[in-house]
């Protein structure tokens, strides 16, 4: 009889442990289909996002072309208008966009004043319009795999509607929003950005847009690749550098007699130790460089300087402040100082005839970005020439 009951409890374990096996494969199978079908649907909208932007290059794919060959460039006229990237009608927040620093604005609940990052000068901007408010927190979350070293800058903001006005801001995770603007940068000193990227971007763009079931409005893709080498010519025509060489009449000059004439003239070495900056008025007018020579590194006392580098960058210093005259000032008081001359680019030295060439080829270049409203020293000049 004990045995029996032996057998029997044996027999109930068994059954207990089978069951509690079957529960816990029924568990990881419930799970693994859970987990693959949440992995199927994040594939399919993603395949959804492609194809909107897919089906955008198919249908422009024949106007896609490169804008400048057997093309006269004099002839082609630039078009950066609002209306180039969104229709007007889209959007009565994208009026802030017109002008590369649009004006300060106040969100009436105690933020500080804010620009927008975004110029249609030199951005592609694509709008997406939610049929309910949206929070930034949800927005950022979805926006956390986007790239963060892209070549080309990628900005985001959104319209925030506070006690009956609104105001485009940097998202905020607290905010809500029923209409953002995304950009990218359509060109830098690496060039125009290609089909590729734009292609990327506006894929996460689409995606995004499936994944918050929002309104997306993208720009023609044949345009704005147009744009983007449009703008890159014209970038390449004003990124010019200009320069003076500063050279001893005797043999060399001591690294300490040049950072003290350097200092006493109101310049400031670089955190790298590779440049001194001559800075007015919170701006960079132009650099010093010291070819082969970091100050903070190198072994001052046994080297000798035989040249000093006077570099300005036309395009990221405002038209107004003048400064290659300073530039001139300034390496003129330095040659008297430490007993040299100043070279032009040709190796000769700096006369009047070539200061007043030099003058007279910098108004076109001004010209060229005034008419195309990227001003010199402006935030939109600054991501251009970069």
């Amino acid at each position: 009889m004990p045995e029996s009951i032996t057998q029997l409890t044996e027999r109930f374990d068994l059954q207990i442990a089978l069951l509690a096996i079957g529960a816990f494969l029924i568990i990881v199978l419930l799970l693994y289909n859970f987990v693959r079908t949440q992995k199927l649907k994040k594939q399919l909208m993603n395949s959804m996002a492609k194809a909107i932007v897919s089906e955008k290059l198919d249908a422009q794919h024949e106007t896609i072309s490169e804008p400048y060959q057997g093309m006269d460039v004099s002839k082609i006229e630039p078009n950066f208008t609002e209306s180039s990237f969104v229709d007007k009608d889209l959007s009565p927040g994208l009026s802030s966009l017109t002008t590369p620093e649009s004006l300060p604005s106040d969100s009436g609940d105690g933020q500080s004043s804010y620009s927008s990052r975004m110029d249609p000068s030199i951005d592609c901007v694509v709008v997406l319009r939610f049929a309910l408010l949206v929070s930034g927190k949800e927005i950022l979350e979805r926006m956390f795999h986007w790239p963060s070293n892209n070549s080309y800058r990628i900005a985001t903001e959104g319209l925030y509607e506070f006690e009956g006005s609104t105001v485009w801001e940097l998202i905020n995770e607290q905010h809500v929003y029923r209409e953002i603007q995304l950009s990218m940068q359509l060109a830098n000193r690496r060039g125009p950005i290609g089909q590729e990227e734009l292609s990327e971007f506006l894929g996460l763009g689409a995606e995004l847009a499936s994944e918050i079931d929002a309104e997306i409005d993208l720009p023609p893709i044949s345009q704005v690749l147009f744009q983007a080498q449009d703008l890159d010519h014209f970038a390449v025509q004003c990124d010019i550098q200009l320069g003076f060489n500063l050279v001893p009449n005797m043999i060399s000059w001591s690294p300490k007699e040049v950072e003290t004439s350097l200092y006493n003239n109101r310049f400031v070495l670089s955190r790298d130790g590779l440049f001194f900056n001559y800075v007015e008025d919170q701006i960079l007018l132009f650099k010093v460089q010291i070819p082969g020579l970091n100050f903070l590194t190198d072994d001052l006392q046994n080297f000798r300087i035989k040249s000093i580098l006077f570099a300005l960058d036309v395009p990221l210093v405002p038209e107004h402040i003048n400064a290659f005259s300073i530039m001139l000032e300034v390496s003129l008081k330095i040659a008297q100082e430490l007993d040299g001359k100043v070279l032009d680019d040709n190796g000769q030295i700096l006369e009047l005839a070539s200061v007043n060439t030099i003058i007279a080829q910098l108004e076109p270049i001004y010209l060229l970005m005034r008419e195309r409203q990227i001003f010199p020293g402006s935030p939109s000049a600054a991501r251009l020439f970069s």
